[in-house]
């Protein structure tokens, strides 16, 4: 493994934590990363598909809430 051996701590406790849920989601984010599916690490994340007007409607629901 080419990761600084001071790492292995900090990545243990990390794995430690999660939550049974997010376990699937952490092993393909990893698999990604590995294998060099992705050129940029942030792409091994998940992305967010939400609505294409969710900008829009954040601004006119601060807008309404002053």
């Amino acid at each position: 493994m080419s990761v600084a051996y001071d790492h292995y701590p900090e990545l243990h406790r990390l794995v430690e934590q999660l939550q049974p849920e997010a376990a699937p989601a952490a092993r393909a984010a990893l698999l990604r990363l590995v294998r060099g599916e992705v050129s940029d690490r942030l792409a091994a994340l998940p992305t967010f598909d939400g609505p294409d007007d969710l900008r829009e409607r954040m601004v006119r629901t601060s807008r309404s809430e002053r």
